[in-house]
């Protein structure tokens, strides 16, 4: 057959009917020539080499970066197991407010911390207490009872959740589901693109439920 007629249709069709033919025939996977991406030509057996060891650096790496995250996820699990028994153990609502917010800058290098409520109480400490109305005139286009809130903060509404000088351009919002007193985990970064909505944000859905249950402790 002259290499006009030859269908390379055919040939593949050949080939995978009789996957044993290239091994049976091993002087013409020598003779075979791939164009590589150099634009020099390698063998057939060179390029097969070169995937494989393509192939295994990509799994080697995904493996490290899999190992990375369960090594990352493991630090959390247990600096976030640390602080919920550190709160069970509070005796009213300013040490739970103090509790996190010391633990997130100091254990999770949050640059700030607030824990914020929207409904007014004596056991509330102070500094604590916004008003719904102002709070959804502030970050109502950020911030809602239900999800949690990643993303870049502007001067004013760095200002409103923190302070003039927290210097906070990132941050969390994390609802506090409380039905008699609702509430907001407010974690701020004074760099760009620290958190993410990447980011696993389980164990602060945890932390945000365990402050909804000390809140009921502590009768509201």
């Amino acid at each position: 057959m002259s290499k006009k007629n030859l269908d390379p249709k055919q040939v593949e069709e050949f080939l995978l009917l009789n996957p044993d033919f290239l091994s049976s025939n091993s002087n013409i996977l020598n003779s075979i020539e791939i164009v590589h991406e150099t634009g020099g030509a390698v063998s057939l057996i060179q390029k097969q080499v070169e995937m494989l060891r393509q192939n295994y650096e990509s799994t080697s790496s995904n493996l490290l970066q899999l190992l990375d995250i369960a090594k990352n996820n493991e630090g959390i699990f247990e600096k976030t197991k640390k602080l919920i028994l550190e709160l069970i153990v509070c005796r009213n609502l300013t040490d739970v407010v103090s509790m996190t917010e010391d633990t997130f800058k100091r254990e999770f290098q949050a640059d700030a911390c607030k824990v914020l409520f929207f409904k007014e109480n004596n056991n509330i400490p102070r500094g604590r207490i916004i008003d719904i109305k102002e709070a959804h005139k502030h970050i109502g286009k950020k911030y809602n009872a239900v999800d949690i809130f990643c993303g870049p903060l502007d001067k004013n509404e760095s200002n409103y959740i923190f302070d003039k000088k927290s210097g906070v351009v990132d941050c969390v919002l994390v609802p506090i589901k409380n039905s008699e007193c609702p509430a907001m985990l407010a974690l701020g970064s004074k760099s760009v693109d620290t958190y993410s909505k990447e980011n696993d944000s389980l164990f602060l859905e945890f932390v945000a439920e365990t402050l909804s249950k000390l809140i009921d402790r502590n009768n509201f």
